[in-house]
């Protein structure tokens, strides 16, 4: 740990005297660790569904460590209701399990609608291309076609690879935002 705290303090020292190329070098792989860190942590959005109910059903069903004290102590009448443990922890699963499993099937759902307006969309931009274009898509499809028949590829990877590849030859682009958005619902 040392060695990196002096080592950044050598690269602050020397960033006057450090030549641009170099110093663009050392920028794009302190962004690339940065994307790296911060995009790879954020949880999907079924995991945060999971979380929050969770912590809805512990505020819900148990007393704040507060609350019970006061209620203890004769200060403050009851508090929220309170289960048995058994049931309380039997919701505690049971719950955020369920709610990560709907939630998940619904980003799945609207990610599949989703895609498939793109896809829409991208055909249209396709067939206002040149023909040379077009029949070189269409050699393409119909080896993915062969793929598909032939059983190599599920019909899911199918859809995929059919979107992937009309999105190529599009104009119409996902913005890198728009990308990194769709992995986190997918994940």
């Amino acid at each position: 740990m040392d060695k990196l705290i002096d080592y950044l303090i050598e690269l602050l020292r020397n960033i006057k005297n450090m030549d641009k190329a170099k110093l663009a070098k050392e920028l794009r792989q302190i962004a690339y660790h940065a994307n790296k860190q911060l995009f790879s942590q954020i949880p999907g959005v079924s995991a945060i569904v999971g979380i929050l109910v969770g912590s809805w059903l512990a505020s819900t069903f148990t007393n704040s460590p507060i609350k019970g004290f006061l209620s203890s102590v004769g200060i403050m009448k009851g508090g929220t209701h309170v289960v048995s443990t058994t049931t309380y922890r039997f919701l505690s699963i049971l719950f955020p399990v369920v709610a990560t499993a709907v939630s998940a099937y619904i980003v799945q759902k609207a990610l599949k609608a989703y895609r498939g307006r793109r896809v829409e969309r991208n055909m249209a931009h396709v067939a206002q291309l040149a023909q040379e274009i077009q029949s070189e898509l269409s050699d393409k499809m119909s080896l993915l076609e062969k793929v598909r028949d032939a059983g190599l590829i599920s019909e899911s990877e199918y859809q995929t690879k059919i979107a992937n590849l009309y999105q190529s030859y599009s104009r119409d682009s996902l913005s890198r935002i728009e990308e990194i958005i769709i992995k986190k619902l997918e994940s």
